[in-house]
């Protein structure tokens, strides 16, 4: 009887033993993480870039608390002579840590399929976009502009976030940033 005692006491040990080692094996317990959304970026500054044969003109429009908060540090007005072709560069940065600027345009290179660069302008002048995305869908980081008569006006540029929903329009998607420049063209 003391055998049989033991024999049974030994193995609802190994019993024991072996639920506990077959049920911690890991693999169930793993924690499993969703993959990361893809993080929105600050953007405190929007630069356009125009240039017309050797000279380049830059405006600025800097908030670098970003929206909300403070009023706008710049929001220069885009001067552009009339009856003039120009090739336009869109930059957007994080400048909202002066040591540590940070370029989102490589971001938006980078990440061109989920990106469109809009442009609305009031008058004569127009824009056409002039880079292309992967799938060959517009992107709008550089352009062609050309002014007509003189005029004075506004120049929008907005940058459309459009994972999954990129079709050319600016309709689709979330604004990542939109600035609307008071526009004179003489």
């Amino acid at each position: 009887m003391k055998n049989l005692k033991t024999n049974i006491s030994i193995f609802a040990i190994l019993f024991v033993f072996t639920t506990v080692f077959t049920g911690c094996n890991g693999d169930d317990d793993e924690v499993v993480t969703p993959e990361e959304e893809n993080e929105e970026e600050l953007i405190t500054t929007v630069e356009l870039s125009f240039t017309e044969g050797g000279n380049t003109s830059v405006f600025r429009f800097a908030d670098p608390d970003g929206d909300g908060g403070n009023a706008p540090t710049e929001n220069d007005t885009v001067r552009l002579k009339a009856n003039t072709n120009y090739t336009l560069a869109v930059r957007f940065l994080d400048e909202s840590d002066a040591n540590d600027v940070e370029d989102i345009t490589e971001e938006v290179k980078q990440e061109d399929d989920e990106h469109l660069v809009c442009y609305s302008v009031q008058g004569g002048t127009t824009v056409t976009i002039t880079d292309k995305d992967g799938n060959g869908m517009d992107l709008g980081l550089t352009a062609d502009v050309a002014t007509d008569l003189s005029e004075s006006g506004h120049f929008t540029m907005s940058l459309k976030h459009q994972p999954g929903v990129k079709d050319g329009s600016c309709e689709a998607g979330e604004t990542d940033v939109e600035v609307r420049f008071a526009l004179e063209v003489e």
